[in-house]
C-alpha cells in the first residue's frame, strides 16, 4: 500500500511507455533528459522528438489488470470506514465538510459558546462601530481577544461573560472572530456603509426691489439675516442621498427638495417671517446622523425715525427753524411739515409743505427755515405743527411715523410790552454793571502802573496781576458783545411789533452804533501787545508803556460806557413817554366806541358794563405807566419837567365809575355822559403829555445847540492858543527864562482842555449825535498834551512841539466833528420847528471818494494861493483833520467789511499813504510829491469802492432772505450738525454686511450722546 502510494518517477514512466511502445524507444526519456538543457539547437531537437511521438495515447501503456491483486488489501479499511459511517457518521462528513469547504476555518470545539449581541454588523464610515460579546457556557475564561488584520485585542471586560470593543472611526469591511483559552469563534465580517452627507451648499438672495440692493450668492452660509420679502434659493450638493427635504418648524411643515442633477438638490421660497430650519438627507441605509440646523432672521421693515430740534424766532416772531435727522432701515419716501393756525375764536383745517429730501438716502438730516410771513398771523395767535415722514416699504406699502405737536403762540401786544420791559431792564442792569467792571479794570491798571515804577523786572506777583487784567478785559469783551447782541435784538422786537417814529429810529441806530464801537481795534491791539511783551519776558519799561496807553484807552471806556448807560436811560424813559401817549389815544378810541355802543339800544347791559370794566382796568395800568415814567425821570442825571396829571387821573376814574354804575342801573343816558367826560378828560391828559413831549426836545434841542456853540467856540480858542504857544516855543532857547514860563502856559491849557471835556462828555449824555470817536479824539488831545507837558519838564523841546502839534491837530479835528453835529442838531431843530433850513435838501451823503476829491482841491487850491502866516496854519489844520476823517472812515468800513477772497482788505495801502499827505499838511509841506499822492490816493479809493460795490452785489446775490434782519442757521443747530456729521462718518467705516445691526447701535448711541449735557 505505502509502496503503491509512493508513484514511479519520470524516467521510469519514459522507459516503460519506450518498452510497451518501440516506435518510441528512448525518444521520450530524450526529451526529459535535454529539459535541463538551453539553446536553440536542444529546442529544436525537442520539438522534433516531440512531433514524432505525438500520435500516441500514452494512458494505453499502463495495464489496469494487474491492480487486482491489491484488492484484498482494500477490503478491511473499507469495512472499518463504513463501521464508523454507521455508528458515527459526523466523524467522516465533518472532515469531508471541511475539505470541501477550504476557504472557511474551522476550529476545535470550546467547551462555552461566543454570542455576539450586535443585532447587524453593519457599520457607518468614519464612525465608531462597538462589538458586544457575551460567553455562554459550563467554563467561562476571564480573557477574550478580538482577532482582526493579523492582529490579537484584548477585549474591554464589562462583566462576568461580557465583552466589548470599539472600532475607531471606521473606514472600510472588518474581518473578524474571537479567542478565548485557545478557542475560536467563527470568523464574521463587518460591513462599512456611508451615511447621507451635504457636500456643499450655495444660498441665493433675490432682494425686494425697493431695495435697491444687489442680489447675493452666498457659500455654505446657512444663517441668513435678510429683509422682509426676500426670495431665497437653496441648490444643495449631497453625497450618497437619495432624498432630501428641508424642515420649517415655526411654519411646522417638510418640503422635499426637487432633484435637479445627480445629487443636486434646489427649493426656493420668499419669507416675510423669522424660521429655523432644518436640512433632512436620507438613503437606503440611514438618515443624516445629526441635524442640520439654521436660521433665518427675516428683519422686518421697521418704521422710518425722526427726531425734531426747533428753534422759534422770539425776537421777532417771523420764522421757526426745523432741524433733525430722519432715518430708516432701507430708504424714506417724502417728508411734510403740516400746521394749522389757531386763532382767538377760530382755527383752521392742517395744511402741508413738504419738505426737500434725498429719498435714496437712509440716513440724513434736514433742515427748513419756515418762514411765517405769508401767513399773516396776528398777535395772540398761534401755530400748531408737526413733521411726518414715509419710508418706501414696497412690501407692505408705506409705513409713517410723526413728532409731537408743538406751539408757536404770537404774543399778545400786552405779553410784548412786559417782555421789552423785562429785557430793557435786564440790558439797563448789564451796562451799569458792564461800568462797574470798566472801572474796576481801570483801577488795575493802574495799580499795576504804579507798581512797576522803578522795577527792573517782573516778579511772579506782577505776572500773575498782568494776566489778571487779559483775563478781566477778556471778560468785559464777552459782556460789551451779548449786552450788544441783547439791545439790538430787543429793539428789532420793539420795530416788530411797534410803530416808531423816524427821530427814535434814529436815537435807536446811533445807540446801537455806539454800543458797537465799545470795543475797538486799537485797544485789542495793545492788550495783544500786552500779552506778547509778557510771554517774551520784555524789559520792563515797555510793559509800563503798554499799561499807560492802555489806562488812557480803559478811561475812555470807561466814560464811553457811562455815557452808554445815560443815553440807554434817555431813551428808556423816551419809549415809556411815547407809549403812555399812544396808550392813552388807543383808550380814547376804545372810550368812544363805548359811547356808540351804549347809545345802541340792541347791546347788552352785562356786555357794556364788561367792556366799561376792561376800560377801568387799562386805565389803572396806564396810571402805573406814568408812575414808572416819573421814576424813570428821576433816574436821568437832568431830569425833565413832567405835567402834573393827577387832577385828570381822578377825574377820569371818577367818571369810568360813575358810568359803570349808570349802566348797572340801566341809566344809559347818565352812563354816556359820564363816558364822554371821562374821554374828554383823557384827550386833554393826552394833549398835556404831548405839549410837553414837544416842548421838552425843543428846549433840550436848544440847550445843547447852546452848550455845543460854547464848546466849539473854546475849541477854536484853545486851537489858536496852542499854536501860539507852539510857535513861541520853537523860537524860545532851553536856558531862557521864558521856557519856564511858556511851560507854565501849557498847563493852562491843559486845564482848559479839560474844562472842554467836561463839558463834551455832559453833551454827549444827551446828544445821541455825538459819535464814539469825537470822544476818543478828546483821549488823544488830552494824551498829546499831557506828553507834550512831560517834554517841557525834561526840557526836551522837539518833542514838546511836536506833542503840541498833534494837540492842536485833535483840536482841529473836534472843532470840525463837533461842527458837523451842530448843523445836523440845526437842521433836526428846524425839522422839528416845521422850517427845514433854506437850500439843505436830503441829498445822498457824498462817498469817501468824492470826499477825497474835494480835499485833493483844497490842497492844489492852497498851494497856488499863496497864503502865509496863521491863515495858512489855520487852513492846513482844518485840511490834516479832513483828511484824518476821511481816513477813519476808510479803516472803519474795511474793518465792517473784513478781508475779501484774496485775503485783503478792500483800500488795502491807502490809509497809510493818507497818513503820509496829514503829516505834511501838519509840518506845512505841500509839495509836487503831496499832490501826486493825492492822486494815487483818489485812482486806488474809487478803486476800492468799486470792489466793496462789487462784493456787496454778490452778498445781495447769495443772500436769500427777504427781510433785513439775519435769517441764519441758529447756532443751535450748529452743534447737533456736527455731532450728525460725525455720526455719518462712523456709519461709512461699517462692514455692508454688518450695516443693519450696527447702524441701529450707533443711532442709538448718538441718541443718548444728545441726551447728556453739555460739559
Amino acid at each position: 500500500m505505502l509502496n503503491a502510494r509512493r508513484g514511479i518517477t519520470e524516467e521510469q514512466a519514459a522507459l516503460h511507455i519506450g518498452a510497451v511502445f518501440p516506435e518510441i524507444g528512448d525518444k521520450l526519456l530524450n526529451i526529459i533528459q535535454l529539459r535541463k538543457y538551453q539553446g536553440s539547437l536542444v529546442q529544436a531537437s525537442i520539438s522534433q522528438k516531440a512531433a514524432s511521438i505525438k500520435d500516441y495515447y500514452f494512458p494505453d501503456a499502463v495495464d489496469i489488470r494487474q491492480n487486482k491483486r491489491y484488492l484484498k488489501y482494500v477490503i478491511i479499511p473499507l469495512a472499518i470506514i463504513l463501521g464508523v459511517l454507521l455508528l458515527s457518521p459526523s466523524f467522516l462528513t465533518t472532515s469531508s465538510t471541511r475539505i470541501l469547504q477550504f476557504n472557511n476555518e474551522f476550529v476545535p470545539q470550546a467547551p462555552f459558546n461566543f454570542v455576539l449581541k450586535n443585532n447587524e454588523l453593519l457599520a457607518f464610515k468614519n464612525e465608531d462601530f462597538t462589538l458586544n460579546l457575551s460567553l455562554t457556557g459550563s467554563a467561562i475564561p476571564e480573557n477574550v481577544y478580538l482577532i482582526t488584520n493579523d492582529r490579537k485585542i484584548k477585549m474591554a471586560k464589562l462583566s462576568a461573560g461580557e465583552f466589548t470593543y470599539t472600532f475607531k472611526k471606521i473606514q472600510d469591511d472588518k474581518a473578524f472572530k474571537f479567542e478565548a483559552a485557545g478557542f475560536f469563534s467563527s470568523l464574521n465580517t463587518i460591513k462599512v456603509v456611508n451615511r447621507p452627507n451635504l457636500r456643499n451648499f450655495n444660498v441665493y438672495l433675490d432682494y425686494p426691489a425697493y431695495l435697491g440692493k444687489k442680489n447675493e450668492r452666498l457659500n455654505n452660509v446657512g444663517n441668513l439675516q435678510i429683509p422682509e420679502g426676500t426670495s431665497v434659493k437653496w441648490q444643495l450638493n449631497t453625497l450618497q442621498s437619495d432624498e432630501v427635504s428641508i424642515e420649517f418648524q415655526n411654519a411646522g411643515k417638510e418640503i422635499n427638495l426637487k432633484a435637479v442633477d445627480n445629487q443636486l438638490f434646489e427649493y426656493e421660497d420668499t419669507f416675510k417671517e423669522s424660521q429655523i430650519y432644518g436640512i433632512n438627507l436620507k438613503n437606503e441605509y440611514s438618515e443624516n446622523k445629526e441635524k442640520i440646523l439654521y436660521k433665518i432672521d427675516v428683519i422686518p421693515d421697521q418704521y422710518p425715525q425722526i427726531d425734531l430740534n426747533v428753534y422759534q424766532d422770539t425776537t421777532l416772531y417771523s420764522f421757526i427753524a426745523l432741524g433733525g435727522n430722519i432715518s430708516d432701515d432701507y430708504g424714506l419716501r417724502q417728508l411734510k411739515l403740516y400746521y394749522q393756525i389757531v386763532g382767538q375764536h377760530k382755527q383752521s383745517e392742517y395744511t402741508s409743505i413738504n419738505i426737500p429730501i434725498a429719498s435714496r438716502q437712509s440716513s440724513q438730516r434736514y433742515y427748513y427755515q419756515w418762514y411765517l410771513d405769508s401767513l399773516e398771523l396776528t398777535q395772540g395767535s398761534s401755530i400748531r405743527y408737526y413733521l411726518q415722514v414715509w419710508d418706501n416699504d414696497g412690501v407692505n406699502g408705506s409705513k409713517t411715523s410723526k413728532t409731537g405737536t408743538y406751539v408757536f403762540k404770537i404774543p399778545s401786544r400786552q405779553e410784548v410790552k412786559k417782555d421789552i420791559e423785562k429785557t430793557t431792564n435786564e440790558t439797563e442792569k448789564n451796562i451799569d454793571k458792564t461800568v462797574e467792571e470798566a472801572k474796576e479794570l481801570r483801577e488795575k491798571l493802574e495799580k499795576a502802573e504804579k507798581k512797576l515804577k522803578g522795577k527792573k523786572d517782573l516778579n511772579w506777583q506782577d505776572e500773575n496781576l498782568m494776566k489778571d487784567i487779559i483775563k478781566k478785559r477778556e471778560e468785559l469783551n464777552k459782556a460789551i458783545e451779548e449786552l450788544k447782541e441783547q439791545n439790538r435784538s430787543n429793539e428789532l422786537k420793539r420795530e416788530r411789533f411797534s410803530k416808531q417814529d423816524e427821530r427814535m429810529k434814529e436815537k435807536v441806530e446811533q445807540l446801537q452804533k455806539l454800543m458797537d464801537e465799545l470795543l475797538d481795534e486799537e485797544t485789542k491791539k495793545l492788550y495783544e501787545e500786552l500779552k506778547k511783551l509778557l510771554e517774551e519776558k520784555s524789559d520792563v519799561e515797555e510793559i509800563q508803556d503798554a499799561l499807560k496807553r492802555l489806562n488812557n484807552k480803559e478811561n475812555n471806556l470807561e466814560k464811553e460806557l457811562e455815557r452808554t448807560l445815560e443815553l440807554f436811560k434817555r431813551m428808556k424813559f423816551d419809549y415809556k413817554l411815547n407809549e403812555a401817549i399812544d396808550e392813552l389815544n388807543k383808550q380814547i378810541e376804545k372810550q368812544e366806541e363805548l359811547i356808540e355802543e351804549t347809545s345802541d339800544k340792541n347791546r347788552e347791559k352785562e356786555d357794556l358794563i364788561e367792556r366799561q370794566d376792561q376800560l377801568q382796568e387799562k386805565f389803572k395800568e396806564f396810571k402805573e405807566d406814568m408812575g414808572a415814567l416819573k421814576e424813570l425821570n428821576q433816574e436821568l442825571k437832568n431830569p425833565e419837567s413832567l405835567p402834573n396829571t393827577g387832577e385828570e387821573e381822578k377825574a377820569i376814574e371818577q367818571e369810568q365809575q360813575e358810568s359803570k354804575e349808570s349802566l348797572e342801573n340801566n341809566k344809559r343816558k347818565k352812563a354816556k355822559e359820564s363816558q364822554q367826560k371821562a374821554k374828554q378828560q383823557m384827550q386833554k391828559m393826552s394833549d398835556k403829555l404831548q405839549q410837553m413831549q414837544s416842548s421838552m426836545e425843543m428846549t433840550m434841542m436848544q440847550e445843547n445847540l447852546d452848550d455845543l456853540r460854547d464848546i466849539v467856540h473854546n475849541l477854536l480858542k484853545l486851537s489858536f492858543d496852542q499854536e501860539k504857544l507852539m510857535t513861541e516855543f520853537s523860537e524860545v532857547n532851553q536856558s531862557d527864562p521864558r521856557f519856564v514860563e511858556l511851560g507854565q502856559f501849557q498847563l493852562k491849557l491843559q486845564d482848559d482842555a479839560q474844562i472842554v471835556e467836561d463839558s463834551l462828555l455832559a453833551l454827549a449824555k444827551r446828544v445821541f449825535q455825538i459819535e464814539s470817536f469825537v470822544t476818543r479824539e478828546v483821549a488823544d488831545m488830552n494824551d498829546h498834551m499831557e506828553k507834550s507837558v512831560e517834554a517841557i519838564k525834561e526840557r526836551k523841546k522837539p518833542i514838546a512841539t511836536s506833542e503840541q502839534q498833534f494837540a492842536m491837530t485833535s483840536m482841529n479835528n473836534l472843532a470840525l466833528l463837533l461842527d458837523d453835529v451842530l448843523q445836523q442838531m440845526q437842521n433836526a431843530m428846524s425839522e422839528a420847528m416845521g422850517k427845514p433850513q433854506k437850500g439843505k435838501g436830503k441829498d445822498k451823503m457824498p462817498s469817501l471818494s468824492e470826499l477825497q476829491q474835494q480835499l485833493n482841491e483844497k490842497i492844489d487850491n492852497l498851494k497856488k494861493s499863496g497864503k502865509s502866516g496863521r491863515q495858512l496854519s489855520e487852513e492846513l489844520a482844518k485840511l490834516a483833520a479832513e483828511q484824518e476823517r476821511i481816513r477813519q472812515a476808510l479803516q472803519e468800513m474795511q474793518e465792517k467789511m473784513g478781508p475779501g477772497d484774496n485775503g485783503n482788505k478792500p483800500g488795502d495801502g491807502i490809509p497809510e499813504k493818507m497818513e503820509e499827505t496829514e503829516i505834511d499838511l501838519v509840518n506845512k509841506q505841500i509839495t509836487e510829491q503831496t499832490i501826486k499822492r493825492q492822486k494815487e490816493i483818489l485812482t486806488r479809493l474809487l478803486e476800492a469802492e468799486n470792489a466793496m460795490r462789487e462784493r456787496e452785489l454778490d452778498e445781495e446775490r447769495k443772500g436769500e432772505t427777504a427781510k433785513d434782519y439775519e435769517k441764519a442757521l441758529p447756532k443751535a443747530f450748529e452743534e447737533y450738525f456736527k455731532m450728525k456729521e460725525k455720526e455719518i462718518e462712523l456709519l461709512k467705516t461699517v462692514p455692508p454686511k454688518l450695516y443693519p445691526y450696527y447702524k441701529q447701535e450707533v443711532n442709538d448711541y448718538f441718541k443718548r450722546l444728545g441726551k447728556e449735557p453739555n460739559n
